[in-house]
């Protein structure tokens, strides 16, 4: 996993690791016309959502569910 070679993202916050993804797909996207892999890629990805858009979830949706777990991780008592 690329987080493994990148030992500060783990320390982020679930608020910070969501707007580093973001900010990763605008990146992408940005590349997307030099690569036509990717692009390939972005349009299979985006085709089977369209096909089955029950399987996935909302951006929004993420993002809250995402808070949700960082919220109770620091309710968390990590000697319990």
């Amino acid at each position: 996993m690329v987080i493994e070679n990148h030992p500060g993202l783990s320390e982020l916050s679930v608020a910070e690791k969501l707007l580093l993804s973001e900010e990763l797909c605008a990146d992408a996207l940005l590349t997307v016309e030099a690569k036509p892999e990717l692009a390939r890629l972005v349009k299979e990805r985006l085709d089977d959502y369209r096909s089955a858009p029950h399987t996935g979830v909302s951006w929004e949706e993420l993002k809250a569910r995402a808070q949700v777990v960082d919220e109770r991780a620091l309710w968390t008592d990590p000697l319990s």
